[in-house]
């Protein structure tokens, strides 16, 4: 099993279990070895076809897990910040049931533009909860992985150091950071130098052009970080992600602005990051 991953929503618009299966047939086919399910619509998911999805594929399922307005553990309200932790216990159940020993994503809070910095007492609170949550992963064998998102997707985590002070304040062994190049570029001053810095602690590392379409097209160049990853050592788990205004959902496509049509199959995707890692030496 190699450690490429891709993210389902370059195939599908959403998670159900029919498409899902398209997803997974295609990566397969591309050469991937994981395939990141997403656990934001619970009653979507059906772990046990699944599991036996993934296992007729032979992939390994990667979950991303998401925070509600109602259910969130960077809120000060503590009514909403225990259904923030039960929401994510929930998550952890179906990734655990699904097969899945990693769950990464926005899990420190939620997704969307914010109207005002995080306060600190934010900060704090998401930390109380995801050490909470790391507790009851560790149990089922599961890792946490915070991706580190742009300042229009979240208030609470731009950077590495951001990320780092947030892993500081959990204090458990199995939380881990994810780095998605698109964010990188927008938030670092040297996505390089911020790459370094996390590899210790980093779990994913995902490919996301500038456009967020085919890796093979745009200006963001990945050979530096994929270079320092491979003379590091890493063996962690390298994703790629891409949206298209001809595949994304409409909530997705809202919440990403996937306004244009960057390409009609996933697939296209899919090829365009196997060239890329190829000429990184990451694939064969």
């Amino acid at each position: 099993m190699n450690n490429l991953s891709i993210h389902s929503y370059c195939f599908i618009p959403s998670w159900t279990t029919a498409d899902g299966e398209r997803a997974l047939e295609k990566a397969a086919a591309a050469g991937f070895g994981h395939v990141v399910v997403p656990l934001k619509t619970h009653a979507a998911i059906e772990p046990d076809k699944i599991a036996r999805m993934f296992a007729r594929v032979g992939l390994t399922p990667v979950c991303s897990a998401t925070m509600l307005p109602e259910a969130n553990i960077a809120s000060v309200d503590r009514e909403i910040w225990a259904a923030g932790v039960a929401r994510h216990r929930a998550s952890l159940r179906l990734a655990r049931d699904l097969g899945a020993r990693h769950v990464g994503g926005i899990v420190y809070g939620l997704f969307g533009k914010a109207s005002a910095p995080a306060t600190p007492e934010m900060f704090r609170a998401s930390a109380e909860g995801l050490a909470r949550v790391a507790e009851e992963a560790a149990g089922f064998g599961i890792r946490l992985a915070l991706e580190i998102v742009n300042r229009y997707e979240t208030n609470l985590i731009n950077t590495v150091d951001q990320g780092l002070e947030m892993l500081r304040l959990i204090g458990a062994p199995n939380v881990h950071l994810h780095l998605d190049t698109f964010h990188m570029a927008i938030e670092e001053d040297d996505p390089v130098a911020a790459l370094r810095k996390a590899l210790p602690h980093l779990a994913y590392f995902e490919l996301d052009q500038n456009h967020r379409g085919r890796l093979d097209r745009g200006t963001l160049d990945f050979a530096p970080m994929l270079k320092l990853l491979r003379e590091a050592g890493y063996r962690d788990l390298i994703g790629v992600e891409a949206f298209s205004s001809a595949i994304s959902g409409p909530e997705t496509a809202a919440g990403v602005g996937a306004w244009r049509n960057l390409f009609d199959d996933g697939s296209e995707v899919a090829e365009s990051a196997m060239t890329v890692l190829r000429r990184a030496g990451w694939a064969a």
